[in-house]
């Protein structure tokens, strides 16, 4: 991730108030029905239907006015996008979401949920950017360092916004979300977040009767009618497993990742059958007969969608994933939490919410031991690569707190010397522990 910015709400279904500064591995503890799966959900449809909020046709408001007019003054010729030029155009986004806000939270939940404030702030990047014009050429394009057009002798109204709307979301989402402007092909993604729900055993085991009975559901991307009992990030799930095949080839990149979840976590193979909806099958190591997945060990179930979505090699810039713990031994719990870190530190940001103190110790022991001076040798005696350790930069922890009024506010933690203090988590252990002293015998 080449940015950072800041997502604030106040008063967002049961969450008073809170801050959260994307960074590449980000997690989200606290108690049961805090507000974790809410935050994330929200987060996830800003950068799955952000796009969506940019209008129709110009707009004469004044906010947009400031973006269109300097876009008029440096057409044609290189420009550096300065701090100034990036609040102006996070400001346009901010009355966008503000316009929109209900629309949008309501498309998310497929519920009435509130929300008094949400917006973007404290914008940050590493690289400079500029915006750049060439003389051949017809296609937008982007990369870190510059934003780039065909130059052309004039310019209506309706191309200067369709250009600032590429500038405006290429700022806040490159790298992490699908581009702004894509061919739709029908069935297929093209970038957009990946949201791997608390409940996906479930939905691995009854998807075909949900896709075929109930949900009635497009295949376009585009397509975003929920006329189900459920969610956009799960309806997105579902769409998401029509999608997975098991490919002749995969590339490099998700080679890897395949291999260490095969060998350590599901001890086996997971193909599919294309018909109307996937036909997963699992064949365990050794054999080569195959077991459907409904009768296979929930481990196989809940890790499926995982791996699946290497196999299928499908294209997505940022992950989430709720309770990527759940079903999983501690010994596997650990094994997760060293993919995760690994997956980040291949360039693809993973946002989670956990209530699991084992994964967050192996994230604190890959802080530590990336911090020690004695780094090289440990990660020899203990069998870790370059990819298993964390940078403190990479990675912000967050717990929900319960107010005294029932509703939660949000606490970024500070990473020490040791990693993470997890309050809610030492407070349940110290608790246990203060009654096996209390109970056992002299």
């Amino acid at each position: 991730m080449n940015k950072a910015w800041t997502l604030h709400v106040e008063n967002f279904a049961k969450i008073e108030s809170a801050d959260i500064c994307i960074t590449p591995l980000m997690c989200f503890v606290g108690d049961n029905n805090s507000g974790k799966s809410y935050l994330m959900s929200l987060l996830w449809g800003i950068l799955t239907l952000g796009k969506e909020l940019f209008p129709k046709t110009p707009s004469d408001s004044k906010t947009y006015r400031k973006c269109e007019n300097w876009l008029k003054e440096n057409k044609n010729r290189n420009a550096e996008i300065t701090n100034d030029i990036v609040e102006m155009y996070i400001q346009w986004f901010n009355e966008l979401l503000d316009i929109h806000k209900k629309e949008l939270l309501h498309k998310i939940f497929n519920y009435e949920v509130e929300a008094d404030k949400i917006c973007i702030s404290g914008y940050t990047r590493k690289k400079k950017l500029e915006m750049q014009w060439e003389n051949v050429g017809e296609r937008y394009s982007v990369t870190e360092s510059y934003i780039r057009f065909p130059k052309q002798e004039m310019y209506n109204r309706e191309q200067l916004l369709r250009m600032n709307a590429y500038i405006c979301w290429n700022l806040l989402m490159e790298g992490i979300a699908a581009p702004l402007y894509t061919p739709i092909i029908k069935g297929r993604r093209m970038g957009e977040p990946v949201y791997l729900p608390a409940s996906r055993t479930g939905f691995m085991l009854t998807y075909s009767q949900l896709i075929e009975n109930s949900l009635q559901i497009s295949f376009a991307p585009a397509s975003r009618d929920n006329s189900s009992s459920l969610t956009l990030p799960y309806v997105d799930f579902l769409q998401l497993i029509t999608k997975f095949e098991t490919k002749s080839k995969v590339n490099r990149k998700n080679a890897w990742i395949i291999d260490y979840v095969e060998r350590n976590m599901t001890k086996g193979n997971l193909a599919v059958k294309k018909d109307m909806v996937p036909l997963i099958q699992y064949y365990p190591e050794g054999t080569d007969k195959e077991i459907p997945l409904y009768v296979a060990s929930s481990i196989v179930a809940e890790i499926s969608p995982l791996l699946l979505l290497f196999k299928s090699d499908i294209n997505f810039k940022t992950m989430v994933i709720e309770e990527p713990e759940a079903h999983l031994h501690p010994e596997l719990q650990q094994k997760m939490a060293r993919l995760i870190i690994n997956l980040v530190n291949h360039g693809i940001p993973v946002w989670i919410t956990t209530h699991s103190d084992t994964m967050l110790q192996h994230i604190n022991n890959m802080l530590k031991l990336n911090a020690n001076t004695h780094c090289s040798d440990l990660m020899e005696e203990f069998g870790y690569q370059k990819d298993d350790l964390l940078d403190e930069k990479i990675i912000s922890m967050y717990q929900f707190n319960e107010t005294e009024m029932g509703r939660s506010r949000l606490e970024k933690l500070d990473c020490t010397q040791y990693g993470f203090e997890i309050p809610t988590f030492n407070d349940a252990l110290e608790q246990i522990l203060e009654e096996v002293y209390a109970f056992q015998e002299d």
